[in-house]
């Protein structure tokens, strides 16, 4: 207040706080929904083991396609050779 007994604007501090109010509300909401998203994620995702498993599989599979790739032709000479 002022000396006439009016309340000063304070460079429009009410509305200001007013604002910072609503947007907390609004993280708020923000960061429920993002935990809620989070725990999703936790319960669906894959861990690092599963990845793991995955990897060495998908090596395996690989080295094994490729080790049948050098022995198709020799199988096709032998065939040739015999038929």
């Amino acid at each position: 207040m002022d000396m006439n007994g009016e309340l000063r604007d304070h460079g429009g501090m009410e509305a200001r706080i007013t604002k910072l109010e609503a947007d907390v509300a609004a993280i708020k909401i923000d960061v429920a929904a993002m935990k809620i998203d989070i725990g999703v994620i936790k319960a669906i995702g894959a861990t690092k083991a599963d990845i793991a498993e995955a990897k060495s599989t998908i090596i395996t599979w690989v080295a094994g396609l490729v080790f049948l790739a050098q022995l198709v032709p020799a199988a096709v000479r032998l065939i040739e050779k015999y038929v």
